[in-house]
């Protein structure tokens, strides 16, 4: 369950506006790195949506996982976010 939920919808209705925005300039045939700006935007904004994400996931399923003694969960997990391989 997340907890920062309309936090995490406005973000991703933002990003939607971003994605809107690119496809508009694309049929509008915009100068191109005038596109690869908007598309930088919205990498940055699905990043801070990451970030939002895994901070909520952290301060909340996290901390009970530790409570619970799931330290394998918490590893695999946090493992898997970052992709590390093992």
């Amino acid at each position: 369950m997340m907890h920062d939920k309309s936090k995490i919808l406005h973000r991703i209705k933002i990003i939607k506006g971003h994605i809107s925005a690119i496809e508009k300039m694309i049929e509008d045939d915009r100068y191109c790195l005038d596109v690869v700006h908007q598309s930088q935007a919205v990498q940055k904004a699905l990043k801070n949506l990451d970030g939002l994400l895994i901070t909520d996931h952290i301060n909340h399923c996290v901390v009970e996982q530790a409570k619970l003694n799931e330290y394998e969960k918490i590893a695999s997990e946090l493992i898997k976010i970052y992709e590390f391989k093992q």
